[in-house]
């Protein structure tokens, strides 16, 4: 019976085939092959869902969380140095590309690498990216974190798809963190997300100011020559002027002759509420026309009397049907019952 487990021995580096089991083994641990075509559509997928900047941050936390499990499980096979010395030959027996360490300091804490042919390069030269990839990058600073025991960064020297023969990345200690650069995305896209919704709520806002001016206090005609203007609500400023600008143009558009400000729907009017009154009645008998309050309640008759305003002397009534009644006197109109005919 033929041996179902078949081994090789590259270097220092042991590959395990176990044929029965399914499994493929790389220095003792458990580990995959893949096609760089299946590896250049797992990376077009994860960008085709989360969106360029997501995905490469979600790269660099893999690749940096990477590199610091390939530390913590060669350092305890040999000591820094030899870990070091190795990892041309365990990267590149990987299919990872070539690996040099040009320089590493113990003192400096301080790694320049150069990378040629890279399974990442070859990734993104499929995909046609004129970019270089973050993955191996922060991988590295992974594990020379794990080696040092320090919070390393890497920075690109050198970028082979831009026309280098390699990529070189120098790894340093850093602030910068994998980590840290996840919380830096997520509070940007908390941040777009509010003034996505800021901006949402001040076009609702638009819409509905919109909305309230065309259905606050609209200008009613009733007959020839008289109009009705209900107040409702507090007035700010800003409402005032608009209303008084409203019904100034109706006024004058219909050349009405009578207009009956309605109280129905106040509550309460304060000095500023009264003193806007007062200016209304005066810029309509500025326009050789007549104002007339109706819809006045006790309550609103005593807030008037003790005010200042000069309102006492307007002619008022409790209803808008006996404030009708009075403006059509006015005008020289009444409304007259028809009769019934008789039926035979």
């Amino acid at each position: 019976m033929k041996n179902p487990k078949v081994s090789l021995q590259i270097d220092s580096n042991e590959f395990i085939w176990d044929k029965n089991e399914g499994l493929f083994t790389f220095d003792g641990a458990s580990a995959l092959l893949f096609w760089d075509s299946a590896i250049e559509l797992f990376f077009r997928t994860i960008e085709e869902i989360s969106g360029s900047d997501v995905s490469m941050t979600v790269f660099e936390a893999t690749g940096f969380r990477m590199g610091h499990l390939v530390s913590n499980y060669y350092q305890d096979r040999f000591d820094i140095l030899e870990v070091i010395e190795q990892y041309k030959d365990i990267y590149r027996n990987a299919g990872w590309g070539n690996v040099e360490i040009i320089y590493f300091s113990l003192e400096e804490k301080k790694v320049i690498i150069r990378l040629k042919n890279s399974w990442e390069h070859r990734i993104f030269r499929l995909m046609d990216r004129e970019q270089s990839g973050v993955l191996l990058p922060s991988h590295w600073a992974g594990v020379f974190s794990g080696l040092l025991k320090e919070n390393m960064w890497y920075k690109k020297k050198k970028i082979q798809v831009m026309g280098h023969d390699y990529d070189e990345i120098e790894i340093t200690v850093s602030s910068t963190t994998a980590s840290s650069n996840m919380h830096k995305l997520a509070r940007e896209k908390e941040q777009q997300r509010i003034c996505e919704l800021e901006n949402k709520v001040e076009e609702r806002t638009a819409q509905l100011t919109s909305l309230v001016k065309d259905l606050s206090s609209p200008v009613i005609p009733v007959l020839d020559g008289i109009l009705v203007i209900p107040l409702i609500g507090r007035f700010t400023e800003g409402r005032f002027e608009e209303l008084i600008e409203k019904v100034l143009y109706e006024f004058s558009r219909r050349q009405a002759s009578h207009l009956l400000i309605d109280l129905t729907g106040m509550n309460q009017f304060d000095e500023f509420t009264i003193h806007g009154l007062e200016r209304l009645i005066q810029a309509i008998s500025l326009l050789g026309g007549e104002c007339t309050l109706v819809g006045v309640s006790p309550s609103l008759s005593i807030q008037f009397i003790k005010s200042e305003a000069n309102l006492n002397t307007l002619t008022s009534f409790s209803t808008l049907q006996h404030g009708i009644q009075f403006a059509l006197e006015q005008n020289g109109l009444e409304i007259v019952k028809k009769k019934k005919r008789n039926t035979l």
